[in-house]
């Protein structure tokens, strides 16, 4: 019964909050990439509507040089979308500061869950992977880490959970994030 009524808050918040943003950060090669996907693929499985932000530091390049959206933009065009009417791409300058977040909203606005990878910075409740670094996890620092994904041990007070057990991180993440 309980089981239930938890589904039965989940949907109902889910409702109420959509799209749910989920932010999953970490050092490179922790296996962010990784949770993202398997987050995917069970999600999907609901039928959940799925987008996801890649947030980075340092610059990146998806329109190649001489291509026509490279001109167009080269020429002085502030966006310019690329299509075959099956997906579109658009890439555009963003005229103001806009992290993550507001881009989420603004683009991403039909979605059921917006996953964002990255984002440090944000000031927002985090999911930290964990992998085999040497460097200091995030959470050491970082009071937004509301969980942990890893293979490794910590001594904390936050929810810990091992890379595989999909299932129960979705569970604590529908727990933890949807409260």
């Amino acid at each position: 019964l309980l089981q239930h009524l938890m589904r039965l808050i989940f949907y109902l918040q889910e409702i109420i909050m959509k799209p749910f943003i989920i932010t999953v950060t970490g050092k490179s090669g922790s296996g962010k990439t990784t949770l993202i996907e398997k987050l995917i693929v069970h999600y999907t499985s609901e039928s959940k509507k799925i987008s996801v932000i890649k947030n980075m530091r340092h610059d990146f390049h998806t329109d190649p040089e001489g291509k026509d959206t490279f001109r167009y933009r080269q020429s002085g065009a502030f966006s310019s979308i690329i299509t075959n009417g099956k997906k579109f791409a658009l890439i555009s300058e963003i005229d103001d500061e806009s992290d993550p977040l507001a881009l989420a909203k603004k683009y991403f606005s039909g979605s059921d869950i917006i996953i964002i990878e990255g984002f440090k910075e944000g000031n927002v409740p985090k999911i930290e992977v964990i992998g085999d670094s040497d460097e200091p996890p995030l959470f050491l620092t970082d009071k937004n880490i509301q969980m942990l994904v890893t293979d490794r041990s910590f001594t904390t007070d936050i929810p810990v959970f091992k890379r595989n057990d999909i299932e129960l991180i979705k569970e604590a993440i529908e727990n933890i994030f949807y409260k």
